[in-house]
């Protein structure tokens, strides 16, 4: 702790550094009145100053605000200092406190990350669970100039485009970044002044760390060629600010245009709309999908996104899989670009081929669930939807085509209850057009349909035997014919691995 004058702290809102802070909070439109704030604090310089600086706001503007701290357990005896000293001052001034210890060192080593990336991810956890569960609207963090200053320059380091020279942005939803335009000299003058105590962090020291060396020994090496490096870096990062929102506005639209299919971990792109783009505006629009299923561009490099953009050429049969950080499964042809997240680790996938499976699944529907507008199944394992619903064969056989995600069946042919789950050793059916049974094994070979992918394809049961091998074809027995009077109409969506893009590339594996 620094060794500064004793007193009591006195701070208002005529302040220079209070000023600023209330200054970005009305430019970014941080927080509105009334409104709830919570407080990452670590006790170090910067989350203090910012901490007082709320404190004295949140009077006149009737926002809530509460103390979260994350005792991180790297430090030893100084992080037990650091807690004590985060609860003292919560007390001190009648806010709520929330503190939890958190592993990070165990974290480091499980998810295979640095300590540092391990430590951010805690802390944003730990925050954002306090968050929702207490009912805070904001997130504020102490995040300064001269930060900003190193982010761009870490990102220039490591290789990034234009998104990363933006540096660290003042509003990302909920999270806020009230002093992003103050210098750390002004923070520490104006808790030096004010006679207010922090906390120091040791291990800024610790150059072991790229971002510490940065700070310790390359910026201020930059000094020389240039004394306003930091005003200078982070004038740049403003700059490409305004600059990426301007091209985002322009290249979102085409995204929309793109985008075929979405939903909870996956997006499906037109391929010829992505290759007829702009070299600049494919990779922007790469980088929009995977952010979109990741949640951030974390461990993404220009590599990856090249990699992706190398499409097959047209016509081309052959179909590209590989994949990401992050569990990125990527599959690409000459007509569609699938990104999915998995759920378990493509680490699972070993040398000889074997790779993580769709587990079991199995689920009932009977006939009375059938009446009215129909029903809807969702199948957990897959994310896949299935719907339901019975029609009548009103003769117009042009609406009876099935388009791969949609079958048509004789309703008063099928036997109750349908039982959907994933193919089993064994199972046969009569295709559609065919006369003699084929077992659902040798349909996905003939059809090319990978085989990691076959226990993700739904299949529908009567009683009689299979009727439907979701989004391929229905079996023979069920056809309709011009005698027909009910239809049983199947919806198949809301499944990566066995919608629009299994359809396309069934002919390519």
């Amino acid at each position: 702790m620094n060794k500064l004058k004793p007193g009591r702290p006195s701070v208002s809102a005529s302040d220079a550094l209070v000023r600023q802070v209330k200054d970005t909070i009305d430019f970014y439109s941080m927080i509105a009145p009334g409104q709830s704030v919570l407080i990452g604090f670590s006790g170090g310089a910067d989350s203090t100053a910012l901490l007082y600086a709320l404190f004295v706001l949140a009077g006149q503007h009737g926002w809530r605000l509460g103390i979260a701290h994350l005792h991180h357990g790297l430090r030893e005896k100084d992080a037990d200092l650091d807690a004590d000293f985060t609860a003292a001052l919560a007390r001190s001034m009648d806010l709520p406190y929330y503190m939890v210890q958190s592993d990070v060192r165990g974290r480091c080593r499980r998810e295979k990350i640095s300590l540092e990336e391990a430590g951010r991810k805690a802390r944003y956890a730990f925050f954002f669970d306090i968050a929702k569960t207490c009912g805070y609207d904001k997130i504020a963090l102490g995040h300064q100039k001269d930060d900003t200053a190193e982010q761009v320059m870490l990102n220039l380091l490591r290789g990034s485009g234009p998104e990363g020279l933006t540096g660290i942005s003042p509003v990302r939803g909920r999270i806020i970044r009230p002093l992003i335009r103050v210098p750390r000299n002004e923070i520490e003058t104006f808790l030096q002044e004010k006679h207010i105590d922090w906390r120091e962090d040791d291990s800024n020291k610790d150059n072991r760390f790229t971002r510490n060396r940065i700070r310790n020994r390359l910026l201020p090496e930059l000094q020389s060629y240039n004394p306003q490096i930091s005003e200078t870096l982070w004038r740049l990062a403003n700059v490409m600010q305004a600059e990426n929102a301007w091209i985002n506005g322009i290249v979102t639209p085409v995204f929309e245009q793109a985008l075929l299919e979405q939903g909870p971990g996956y997006v499906v792109l037109c391929a010829e709309t992505l290759a007829g783009q702009p070299r600049a505006a494919g990779r922007r629009l790469v980088r929009m999908a995977l952010r979109q299923i990741k949640g951030s561009l974390r461990r993404i490099s220009w590599r990856h996104v090249e990699q992706i953009l190398s499409s097959p050429a047209k016509g081309s049969t052959r179909n590209r899989q590989f994949h990401l950080p992050g569990r990125i499964r990527v599959f690409r042809n000459d007509k569609r670009l699938v990104l999915t997240r998995e759920k378990k680790s493509l680490r699972s996938v070993s040398l000889s081929g074997r790779q993580y499976e769709t587990e079991d699944f199995a689920y009932r529907l009977d006939a009375g669930q059938l009446r009215g507008a129909g029903t809807c199944i969702r199948i957990a394992e897959t994310g896949a939807q299935i719907r339901f619903e019975c029609t009548t064969n009103d003769g117009d056989t042009r609406a009876l085509k099935d388009n791969g995600k949609t079958a048509r069946m004789d309703l008063d042919k099928l036997g109750f209850p349908l039982t959907i789950r994933n193919a089993r050793p064994g199972d046969r059916f009569v295709p559609l057009g065919m006369q003699g049974r084929m077992k659902i094994k040798d349909f996905f070979i003939n059809n090319k349909i990978n085989r990691h992918e076959r226990r993700r394809i739904p299949i529908v049961q009567s009683p009689e035997g299979i009727v439907w091998v979701g989004g391929l074809r229905i079996d023979q027995s069920v056809k309709v014919t011009e005698q027909t009077t009910n239809i049983l109409k199947i919806e198949l969506s809301g499944e990566p691995a066995t919608l629009q893009h299994l359809t396309d590339f069934r002919k390519d594996f």
